[in-house]
């Protein structure tokens, strides 16, 4: 068994890693054996309208947050596919009927934390941290050579369209949302 910690942060705000192999591997299973994240940012959030009628909550401002993924470039339709809905909106911005998104390599991974510090302690304001393990490749024997390079692409659903949850997204330096106080390590499990 070998464990392998990819760890990156948002300094570059692209939401994409890319890492070089430093030895050879070969394998039959690799396994999502645990990520630990601090993803938050402004973008991945927002208040729930405490002023609806008969809600109960006059004090609190609630929020959702993005549900956020990882792309990983070294799996293909055999290893792993997300099967996700579209948000329902079309070119026009109108309602359409949802169809489905198959996402190659994607695996979702939890939630933002929220950027609000007024939340009671024990919050998602920690870092979160999540251990699987996710059976990846399942039986198919692979090398990583020396020099190989796999790369690790963040994902999220945008909510700050009131009543929506937008498609599957990547976190890029257009979008702001991997931000340089965020974080994230994924390790992996080959055997």
């Amino acid at each position: 068994m070998t464990l392998i910690t990819f760890s990156f942060t948002g300094e570059n705000t692209t939401g994409v890693a890319t890492f070089t192999i430093a030895q050879e591997y070969k394998f039959k299973n690799l396994w999502l054996k645990d990520v630990k994240y601090n993803i938050r940012n402004e973008i991945l959030q927002n208040d729930v309208a405490k002023g609806t009628a008969a809600d109960g909550n006059t004090t609190l401002s609630p929020f959702i947050t993005s549900a956020l993924g990882v792309k990983m470039d070294f799996l293909d339709s055999k290893d792993c596919v997300l099967y996700s809905l579209a948000d329902g909106l079309n070119a026009m911005g109108g309602q359409a009927l949802n169809s489905a998104i198959n996402i190659t390599g994607l695996i979702p991974i939890g939630h933002a934390g929220t950027t609000d510090d007024s939340l009671p302690l024990g919050s998602d304001y920690s870092t979160q941290s999540h251990s699987y393990p996710y059976h990846l490749i399942n039986n198919r024997p692979q090398t990583w050579a020396v020099g190989k390079t796999v790369a690790f692409s963040l994902y999220f659903r945008n909510v700050e369209t009131d009543g929506v949850i937008q498609d599957w997204e990547l976190m890029s330096g257009t979008t702001d949302a991997f931000s340089d106080i965020c974080d994230i390590d994924i390790t992996l499990q080959l055997e």
